[in-house]
């Protein structure tokens, strides 16, 4: 066996082939024997930090003993560790966090430790959450299996329990968000310059960039440059627990932080925001920040005050329809789909293409139409009332 030794009071640590281990009391049992818990590492410093949060977590009350942890307090421990670790923004924070409270919802799989879940019940939870939306779902069900998928890494148990088990389908129908029409976004843009309406200024920005409204909402004077034309995205606008807007340090994703160009339709549009922005940000209401979804019921009323949708079209219209109507009249101009990822903020081309691909192909089929035109112009077309004579 190596041997042992102290290293900067940290507890002791052994040197093992494959790095370091490390070990300290953080109980006495019920026969008055130590209880001790190892950690591993590829170095020692891996190892004393690690050693070090146990020793603050049993300072501050907050350690939990591995044999008798539940995966709610796991789940819960992991992304405090993402947090302050700055692999997630405080947004993301307060998202997951609603997830794990679906997950908590659970007496089951809230008080049964680790060690004691089984399939089944598990399972049982997960179909009684078909009712949800497939997106409520899939966090659901990712969150339990990242959980548990730690748990076996930080050998509290062995295996996982719903190592094979099937991510559920949900019950509800989806109905896809659809872009506006060029008719029906002509009308709400009349309405959103000569009606005195709230959040207008933000409604046309997306419509009109196809910015998300986070990203808007996030805005300062600093991020527009008149100078070059350009709009700069590097921060959204979120929900904090208790529903607060609050804004995150970056965009929603690491491609999301971006430079956009403002186009001549939309610079008078920048300067009229510029002028009537708020002391910190460029929307405020009465020196307070303004979420999505307040923006978002204020739009809902809009469509249906004003009528500003067909209703023989199928499809959902929300607030995220703005985005999606801006990528719509790209693709009918002719924009390569390169350039659109770049300017919506899309980590890949197959995002752009997929999110729009209705677009795409009703494009496609114009394009052919107008090479059909060009042969006939060329004198290349068959006439279909005459046959064509066979080969030979």
């Amino acid at each position: 066996m190596a041997k042992k030794k102290k290293v900067n009071g940290e507890g002791t640590v052994y040197k093992t082939k494959s790095g370091y281990r490390g070990q300290i009391v953080i109980g006495i049992d019920d026969f008055g024997k130590p209880i001790r818990r190892s950690v591993t590492g590829k170095t020692i410093k891996e190892v004393n930090e690690k050693l070090t949060a146990i020793k603050n977590s049993i300072i501050t009350g907050t350690y939990i003993a591995p044999n008798r942890i539940t995966l709610c307090e796991l789940a819960r421990l992991m992304l405090e560790d993402d947090l302050n670790m700055n692999y997630i923004k405080k947004g993301t924070y307060y998202r997951h966090i609603e997830t794990l409270k679906r997950i908590e919802s659970c007496p089951y799989i809230k008080n049964t430790p680790i060690q004691e879940l089984s399939y089944t019940p598990i399972k049982d939870f997960l179909i009684s959450e078909t009712c949800m939306s497939q997106s409520v779902i899939n966090k659901v069900y990712m969150m339990l299996k990242k959980t548990l998928k730690e748990a076996v890494k930080r050998k509290i148990i062995s295996d996982n329990p719903i190592d094979d088990l099937k991510k559920p389908k949900s019950s509800q129908h989806r109905e896809k968000v659809r872009a506006l029409t060029t008719d029906e976004e002509i009308r709400l843009y009349n309405i959103l310059t000569t009606e005195d309406v709230n959040y207008s200024h933000q409604m046309l920005l997306s419509m009109l960039t196809g910015m998300r409204m986070g990203e808007i909402n996030a805005l300062k004077a600093d991020d527009i440059n008149l100078t070059f034309k350009t709009i700069l995205v590097n921060k959204t606008m979120s929900r904090g627990q208790k529903g607060e807007a609050i804004v995150s340090k970056s965009a929603k994703t690491e491609n999301g932080n971006r430079v956009i160009p403002i186009s001549a339709t939309v610079l008078p549009l920048i300067k009229e925001i510029l002028f009537c922005a708020g002391d910190n940000y460029l929307f405020e209401s009465n020196g307070k920040l303004i979420n999505t979804s307040q923006v978002n019921m204020q739009f809902q009323r809009i469509v249906e005050k004003y009528d500003i949708l067909d209703k023989r079209i199928k499809g959902k219209v929300s607030l995220h329809s703005l985005r999606h109507t801006f990528a719509t009249r790209c693709i009918e101009a002719g924009m390569q789909p390169k350039v659109l990822q770049h300017i919506l903020g899309h980590s890949d081309i197959k995002i752009t293409l997929n999110t729009y691909c209705d677009a795409f192909e009703n494009f496609q089929n114009e394009n052919i139409a107008k090479t059909d035109e060009y042969f006939a112009d060329m004198g290349i077309s068959f006439d279909q009332s005459k046959s064509i004579k066979e080969a030979g």
